[in-house]
């Protein structure tokens, strides 16, 4: 809670910034009022300033609960209660926040791809938590550890939000289960992937999957996403081999040889 009397405090800054800005006409975009294309009259402000959102972003749900349950939310019933509940608390204290500063606050699965990377690593420079850090984190932290100092971009990361860590040996099935619960809370955005490596589905049985999430489940945004290998001399997909025509379709082989 303390972290997020922070981030208010600075998107009160950032108001009183973008407050002051408006007022001297330095953000023409934003301020525009768009003609109407039929009788020529100028519309409302195309951004409407009073009514942003701000957004307070998770990240690193599982590897929170695995720290002071020592299981990940797949492995125990009592991680996945913690998460909730912590969750929960969130929300909460994000709605009194939003009444106390009169903004509305929404709590949400971090939009920043990186952001799980970045703290790990901070983690990992920071003598405080290495240890703590050293047991939770996902990636490679042997070879983390070696490159430590060399460069940031280490190979190592906390799961984004409320995931599930993508390399935990469930089901589907178990995955849906057990991060549909959180949609509700995390209002603010959230996401959930189908991961389909690099398999071609019947778009047919996609399509019956997608229908099944939105009628049965509480996920309320979701992604099918695949897996690419692209050739960087033809700029081209991989595809998968087909054993009855003894070759990589779509692909070169020599093309992709050093020496081609």
């Amino acid at each position: 809670k303390s972290l997020m009397d922070i981030a208010v405090d600075l998107y009160r800054i950032k108001r009183r910034w973008m407050s002051l800005i408006r007022a001297n006409g330095r953000m023409p975009f934003a301020m525009q009022r768009p003609k109407d294309p039929n009788t020529g009259e100028r519309g409302a402000v195309a951004v409407d300033l009073e009514g942003l959102v701000y957004t307070i972003g998770v990240v690193g749900v599982n590897e929170m609960v695995q720290h002071f349950t020592g299981h990940q939310l797949h492995e125990s019933k009592e991680a996945f209660r913690l998460a909730v509940r912590a969750m929960t608390e969130l929300e909460m204290y994000s709605r009194e926040l939003s009444k106390k500063h009169n903004m509305t606050i929404a709590l949400a699965r971090t939009p920043a791809e990186t952001t799980g990377q970045r703290f790990a690593v901070a983690d990992l420079l920071d003598e405080r938590f290495r240890d703590h850090a050293l047991k939770v984190i996902k990636g490679d932290a042997d070879k983390a550890l070696d490159m430590l100092g060399t460069t940031l971009d280490l190979p190592i990361y906390y799961t984004n939000g409320t995931h599930v860590t993508p390399a935990a040996p469930v089901s589907l099935t178990k995955r849906i289960e057990i991060e549909h619960i959180f949609f509700p809370i995390v209002d603010g955005g959230n996401i959930f992937h189908v991961w389909l490596g690099e398999a071609r589905p019947d778009p047919r049985g996609l399509m019956e999957m997608a229908m099944n999430l939105c009628r049965t489940t509480q996920i309320g945004y979701f992604a099918f996403t695949r897996d690419l290998t692209v050739s960087l001399k033809e700029y081209r997909e991989l595809k998968p081999v087909h054993p009855d025509r003894g070759a990589t379709a779509g692909t070169s082989p020599a093309a992709d040889r050093a020496d081609a």
